[in-house]
């Protein structure tokens, strides 16, 4: 089935983001970085990935690198990342 979750992992990671460097709800941040709501909930639920042009965005903002959001690896993350992630 086409939207079944192929990227849970990853939904995990960014939902993990959001709450560690805000006290937004999910619509409020996906406004915020001019996220549609449906498309930043779909990458959350993994049923979409979040493509690397706004994964991009998130690490320049945030202190994390690509391999954290898709890989979840944690050695290219800033120290104040390191410490709410």
């Amino acid at each position: 089935m086409a939207d079944e979750p192929q990227y849970v992992e990853i939904g995990q990671r960014l939902e993990a983001i959001r709450v560690a460097f805000s006290d937004l709800s999910q619509k409020d941040w996906a406004k915020k970085h001019d996220f549609g709501v449906s498309t930043y909930n779909n990458w959350v639920k993994g049923i979409r990935r979040i493509p690397v042009e706004n994964a991009e965005k998130l690490c320049d903002l945030y202190g994390l690198d690509l391999d954290f959001v898709y890989r979840g690896k944690r050695d290219g993350l800033s120290e104040n990342a390191r410490k709410v992630l």
